[in-house]
């Protein structure tokens, strides 16, 4: 399996949309369920940081829809400017355990998949959240859209990078 496929090295949580106000507080989009993942003390590695030190996030308020948040050593306009649509990430390991018996997202991407009888479809290469149930998108000899549901995903091997599928009828026709 090619490595690079299914490295995960960080997750993305949320993005700074943009300044607010004068004392270095910005307004964030969350990407995260967790609802304690911006929680003061929380610490986030900052885009085009990934190897360096971690904002710490000393204060955080709910705002329509979103998140007013203040990083230390970020004390004024300039300094939150500078944070202006960068991502926010996490290790994987700072994830802790997906709700119930499921998976993360990261975890799924790179998963080669592929028919009972052995018909490799191709690989994930991304999840859309439908509200109803997850769809994985998967390319190969062509794209395919794999409902993330149990009747069709038969068994997810994380450690082989793998996942089986038994396809509802009609769903890997063109």
């Amino acid at each position: 399996m090619d490595s690079r496929a299914r490295k995960v090295s960080l997750v993305v949580v949320g993005r700074v949309l943009k300044p607010y106000g004068v004392l270095g507080w910005v307004r964030v989009e969350v990407l995260s369920e967790n609802p304690r993942r911006f929680s003061p003390g929380s610490r986030f590695i900052l885009e085009g940081g990934e190897g360096g030190e971690r904002l710490l996030l000393e204060e955080a308020v709910e705002d329509r829809g979103g998140l007013r948040a203040k990083f230390r050593g970020i004390d004024d306009r300039k300094g939150a400017q500078a944070l202006l649509g960068k991502a926010l990430f996490v290790t994987p390991g700072e994830l802790g355990k997906a709700p119930g018996s499921g998976m993360w997202e990261h975890q799924v991407l790179g998963l080669e998949v592929r028919t009972g009888e052995g018909r490799v479809l191709g690989r994930v290469v991304e999840v859309i959240e439908t509200g109803a149930n997850d769809v994985l998108v998967v390319e190969g000899e062509r794209e395919f859209l794999i409902p993330f549901i149990k009747q069709v995903v038969v068994e997810v091997d994380l450690e082989a990078g793998s996942m089986v599928v038994e396809p509802l009828p009609g769903l890997l026709e063109l």
